[in-house]
């Protein structure tokens, strides 16, 4: 009997409970603290309380890096021993990172080794729930009984016809702290009061689709957005993912049950350390997608 494992980055920020409901398996993240020259893998060694203070309070930004080859032929190898014999890598996008890179070379050096899981990896084109919605998608696929090739059919369908994010911070600071956008936007954006209202596409890029002149019409643009692109469904269940953002993720709730209140509203889910890395504070996600049972 093929028995499989859903492999995962922490920063998919999938709820605890779903990662327990399916036995997701989360790569955790050696996250860089220049300030101390320390470097702590995550949620490890650093508390998320902690992940965050530091965030806010270090001089300069920590930094997640990428797992190392040698961390995941560990992983592999620990799976292996409790008997999984196919392995399903789902990946946060690929754009602007080398993790397929870093995967495909764990899994050369794991084989040369004897290793002898299969593997199969998917590239989500997503960030934060958007791959988590995706990893669920898939572990619910399986767990009817569908073979990995017809999963990765079924999650490509998923990803470009029944799923859409949209987002929204409160503050660019950290965008221009982590190099997502340059000192000028960040100054002009600043000067201008501009709060970015941005989506993500299904070749894996950030669109900007508004320039709102208020955090709570920012917040209120990034609902509409994703409606509007889901609504030709009947059934449809949305996540917010709040980072450090209690007043915009309320707002959002509000206006998402108030306007659409056929869509299935789940839960607010607390963003992940390595995602607000990126974000920070006031950071809004929504995930909307064809509804399923999960």
């Amino acid at each position: 009997m093929i028995k499989t494992a859903i492999l995962s980055n922490i920063a998919a920020d999938i709820p605890k409970k779903l990662i327990n409901r399916y036995n997701i398996q989360t790569i955790q993240v050696p996250v860089e603290f220049p300030d101390t020259d320390e470097i702590l893998v995550y949620p490890r060694d650093v508390t998320d309380d902690e992940f965050l203070r530091r965030v806010h309070s270090d001089k300069k930004n920590p930094k997640p890096n990428q797992p190392s080859i040698g961390y995941f032929v560990d992983t592999f190898n620990i799976l292996e021993g409790e008997g999984y014999s196919d392995l399903f890598i789902v990946n946060m996008t690929s754009r602007g990172t080398g993790i397929v890179n870093t995967v495909k070379a764990s899994i050369n050096r794991y084989q040369k080794k004897g290793g002898k899981c299969n593997f199969h990896q998917y590239d989500s084109k997503e960030g934060s729930f958007g791959v988590g919605i995706s990893v669920i998608k898939a572990a619910k696929l399986l767990d009817e009984g569908h073979p990995i090739d017809k999963v990765i059919t079924m999650l490509n369908h998923f990803k470009t016809k029944e799923l859409t994010t949209t987002f929204t911070f409160e503050n660019l600071k950290f965008l221009q702290r982590s190099g997502r956008i340059g000192l000028v936007k960040y100054f002009m954006g600043s000067l201008l009061n501009i709060y970015p209202c941005l989506e993500g596409t299904k070749e894996g890029e950030i669109n900007s689709f508004h320039q709102a002149k208020s955090y709570d019409e920012a917040v209120e643009s990034i609902v509409n957005r994703a409606y509007d692109r889901m609504k030709h469904f009947d059934d449809l269940g949305c996540y917010i993912i709040s980072g450090n953002a209690e007043k915009g993720s309320i707002l959002a709730k509000r206006s998402l049950i108030e306007q659409y209140p056929a869509v299935h509203f789940y839960d607010i889910v607390p963003m992940s350390g390595i995602t607000y890395c990126f974000t920070g504070p006031g950071s809004v996600i929504i995930i909307m997608f064809k509804d399923f049972e999960h």
